[in-house]
């Protein structure tokens, strides 16, 4: 007999958390045999650790937290290199193999078993539903907020409503993930810093030490100027211009600057 089973992959986001709060207010067949399922990279801000735990009270579920077999250092050190937007070798290898590996184990205690993914895209953006199809032939990947037609609007009033809200880093971020993804922009690594100097440090000093020699250039976070460098006081002045900072912190680096010169 054919056993089904039920997976969220909930990342801590707005998307994949209003997936969840919507799942049991409107499908509560499902949810509640319905598992949530965490990947940790294990290099999260800690206020994303704080919202998954405030997830769990709020829904009164556990959530099953999968860590990759070896940590980013060590994969780091067998790479060589940072990962990039053209080689995205960190999401691979912290998330998609070990969720693989878990939903394998599944199926090798039933083979008849089918596995359905629940994913939180919206249907403002189902364009992402083709690309993100499954390969593995016993997993059906599901859509529930593009088949009821949920947008970003939508994502907020149901954590709103939930009482939840949003997890505190988007006061200040822009999007989950690690703390050193490599799509954030400039002025979010200077936000970074700003809240979390000594996360900055740390990816800092990972693309000091592994600087792309054999190309002969910058090869780093972001493509455009290495980490060390954004904090110089007038590249933070640039930056926070670019992306139309009128904070106080702003007239704070130019008064300096003004007395440094």
């Amino acid at each position: 007999m054919e056993k089904e089973y039920h997976i969220l992959s909930l990342s801590g986001g707005k998307d994949s958390t209003a997936l969840a709060f919507f799942m049991k207010e409107n499908m509560p067949e499902i949810f509640e045999k319905l598992e949530l399922v965490f990947c940790d990279t294990e290099y999260e801000l800690p206020e994303l650790y704080d919202y998954l735990n405030k997830i769990e009270i709020f829904l009164g579920e556990k959530i099953t937290k999968i860590k990759p077999p070896v940590n980013f250092e060590h994969i780091l050190q067998t790479r060589h290199y940072l990962p990039h937007p053209a080689n995205r070798w960190c999401t691979v290898e912290l998330k998609t193999k070990p969720f693989q590996s878990f939903i394998k184990n599944k199926i090798s205690k039933d083979s008849n078993s089918i596995i359905n993914i629940y994913i939180g895209i919206r249907a403002d953006e189902a364009h992402r539903v083709n690309s993100s199809t499954s390969t593995l032939s016993f997993t059906r990947e599901k859509f529930p907020f593009v088949e009821n037609a949920i947008n970003k609007s939508d994502v907020h009033n149901i954590l709103n409503n939930s009482g939840i809200g949003l997890a505190d880093f988007y006061s200040w971020k822009r999007r989950s993930g690690c703390y050193f993804c490599f799509f954030q922009n400039q002025m979010d690594w200077l936000l970074l810093n700003e809240h979390y100097p000594d996360l900055f440090e740390k990816a800092a000093n990972m693309e000091l030490a592994h600087k792309d020699i054999k190309n002969a250039g910058h090869f780093g976070w972001n493509y455009e100027i290495p980490l060390k460098d954004m904090l110089k006081p007038d590249n933070i002045i640039k930056i926070k211009e670019k992306y139309g900072c009128n904070c106080k912190s702003l007239k704070v680096v130019k008064d300096k600057l003004i007395n440094v010169y």
